[in-house]
């Protein structure tokens, strides 16, 4: 097998390799330091909670490198440690990762000239948390150089790819390491205190409600949600609570529309 095609790929992402060395990059790695600490005691509880549930070192660790999704995450434990069918639970992480998709949309047009390849793998680090930063950085850009030439508003992208990957990136690294360190303090818990661990799970899900809880949607999208778990893990165990899921949120989305009508 010739080694020219792979020393051809390699000196094609040297460029991408020396982006640490630019400034770009290295302003994302100051704007993502709050992202850190953010992220800090969120894994750490993450890693806790796989331990909990059953899970090993490797496939927390491996879990948050490849889905690198909080709540999906969080969502996937206990179907996992109760045996549900893998379609169950791939749905389940579908829809709460849905969120990336507009994410991906409006970011895209800031990455002009940027190889398929490489934006293909730069996804892998979009969270809700290192968007905001590039997202608010580019608009902030964007607007400055309203009247600069095509030519360098196309330049331009490769500088916002390197911020976008100081932010990203590290921020990735903080996730996957912290789950790993927490899954390490959950091995050495005192016996029976494991117990008290497995709030963690609804604990991180009721804080996530408190702070989208505004008006009266929210109250009433948990009021269907009260009445028809039950009747839905009743009907089936394995797929009662997600159809629930998600007929509480098309009442909340319905209610929204018709609340949003009712004031223009």
């Amino acid at each position: 097998m010739s080694l020219f095609p792979v020393c051809y790929f390699l000196a094609s992402q040297l460029s991408e390799i020396l982006m640490i060395f630019s400034t770009p990059f290295r302003d994302g790695v100051k704007s993502a330091i709050p992202i850190w600490l953010a992220f800090v005691p969120f894994s750490f509880a993450l890693g806790i909670a796989a331990k909990t549930h059953g899970l090993s070192l490797e496939e927390i660790v491996l879990m948050s490198a490849l889905v690198y999704a909080g709540p999906a995450q969080f969502a996937a434990l206990e179907p996992l440690a109760s045996g549900k069918p893998a379609l169950h639970i791939l749905l389940t992480t579908f829809l709460i990762n849905l969120r990336f998709l507009p994410m991906s949309t409006a970011l895209a047009p800031y990455f002009r000239r940027i190889r398929r390849l490489t934006l293909l793998i730069s996804s892998q680090f979009i969270s809700a948390s290192s968007f905001i930063p590039s997202y608010l950085r580019f608009q902030k850009e964007g607007e400055s150089n309203s009247e600069s030439s095509s030519e360098k508003i196309n330049e331009s992208g490769r500088r916002n790819l390197h911020y976008f990957l100081g932010v990203s990136v590290t921020s990735f690294s903080v996730w996957v390491l912290g789950s790993g360190l927490g899954y390490w303090v959950a091995l050495r818990v005192p016996p029976g205190f494991e117990e008290g661990l497995k709030f963690i799970l609804p604990g991180y899900f009721a804080c996530m409600l408190v702070m989208e809880m505004r008006g009266w949607t929210a109250p009433i999208i948990c009021l269907v949600s009260l009445i028809a778990a039950v009747p839905g893990a009743l009907l089936s165990p394995n797929w009662g609570w997600l159809i629930t899921a998600m007929i509480a949120a098309s009442v909340g989305w319905g209610l929204e529309q018709w609340i949003q009508r009712g004031s223009r």
